[in-house]
């Protein structure tokens, strides 16, 4: 099975759900983080919206952006991870990087180091990535459709939706 998201992550505790949805943006709640889906059609309205600059500083993750940093400090995060996923029956890639005030703290790493120098404590015989259940969001684009929104209906998400001027 697939495994292909972007999405900045932080402490639950610091994201506004208010925030969260004004940008429309795909979100869901696992112990004690917020993962925050992005989209890149979500992504590129906003661009476009706020005239923020869209280029990542990586090679290896599409949205660790100015962009990304832009909404990481609307939502209300201090320190948040960026993370990217694409990968199919175990063949592809990860990778993440660390961010405190648009700082890179630790840049274009495994997703699991990032998650713990965030502060994801593993659960026992679990990593980081598992505690917080990231392989229950397979595909970013599933979160924000318009209908069968994968994140409709669960307690712990909020739906996200491509804007419409």
């Amino acid at each position: 099975m697939g495994h292909n998201i972007c999405a900045i992550i932080g402490h639950a505790d610091q994201a506004n759900p208010d925030s969260i949805k004004k940008y429309q943006l795909a979100a869901a709640f696992e112990n004690g983080f917020a993962i925050i889906i992005l989209f890149d059609e979500s992504m590129y309205y906003w661009h476009n919206k706020t005239g923020v600059d869209m280029d990542s500083e990586s090679e290896d993750i599409d949205w660790a952006s100015p962009l990304s940093f832009f909404l990481a400090e609307e939502i209300g995060f201090k320190q948040y991870a960026i993370i990217q996923t694409d990968y199919f029956g175990g063949i592809g890639t990860q990778c993440a990087s660390l961010y405190e005030d648009r700082i890179a703290i630790i840049k274009d790493t495994s997703i699991n180091e990032v998650l713990f120098a965030l502060g994801v404590s593993p659960t026992e015989g679990m990593d980081c990535f598992d505690t917080i259940n990231l392989g229950d969001y397979r595909n970013d684009e599933y979160y924000y459709w318009d209908e069968m929104n994968f994140a409709e209906n669960k307690p712990n998400m909020i739906s996200g939706r491509v804007p419409k001027e």
